[in-house]
């Protein structure tokens, strides 16, 4: 070609300069896409997570504040430690409680928050004894620790234990996961009939 023609063209060296360009281009533009997808990936489990959680929260607190404690023979009908606990509560059932029931709550070896729940008999009986009813709270739990409000030799303070036919005045409630962190800020669940010393 004549060089004084008037036509100019791209070099080489033009065109891979636009072609890598474009392929930086690309890639920020995919990695941009990958992180979106990712954190949408993990909005989505933390959203799964909270609603399960919250569902667990719920069955904790109204089996709780149900908590009473029956007229019959015997040692404490309210009796927890640290990891476990136990009472007898009314189950909601078609919008109110119309079942009493023996409740209990711990972290079985699959890691898993499980109320435990059979009904409620006030006197001794020859009959076979009922298997309890089993339903996960929650999943992938490392620990739970429960704590209880009360009276001890006339002050209030929080105990690891509580075996008393009286309610305390306070449950509160804290759950870790498998990696140690926190689940839920603590719980703070107060039986509807539990009353301070001297009422």
């Amino acid at each position: 070609m004549n060089p004084d023609s008037g036509e100019d063209g791209f070099t080489l060296l033009e065109i891979l300069v636009v072609t890598v360009v474009f392929g930086l281009l690309s890639v920020a533009l995919w990695q941009g896409v990958g992180v979106g997808t990712r954190g949408w990936s993990q909005a989505e489990r933390r959203y799964a997570d909270e609603a399960t959680f919250q569902g667990g929260e719920d069955s904790l607190r109204r089996l709780i504040e149900r908590a009473e404690t029956p007229d019959v023979r015997g040692g404490s009908v309210f009796s927890g430690d640290s990891e476990r606990l136990g009472f007898v509560s009314w189950l909601p059932e078609q919008g109110g409680y119309g079942k009493q029931v023996q409740v209990a709550f711990g972290v079985d070896a699959g890691k898993r928050l499980v109320l435990r729940w059979r009904r409620f008999r006030r006197a001794d009986c020859a009959l076979q004894p009922e298997v309890p009813h089993e339903e996960t709270l929650v999943r992938d739990v490392g620990r739970v620790e429960f704590s209880y409000y009360g009276v001890v030799e006339g002050h209030y303070v929080w105990q690891k234990t509580w075996e008393s036919r009286v309610l305390p005045l306070l449950v509160r409630i804290r759950m870790e996961r498998i990696d140690g962190r926190e689940l839920w800020p603590a719980i703070l669940v107060r039986p509807l009939l539990a009353a301070p010393a001297g009422e």
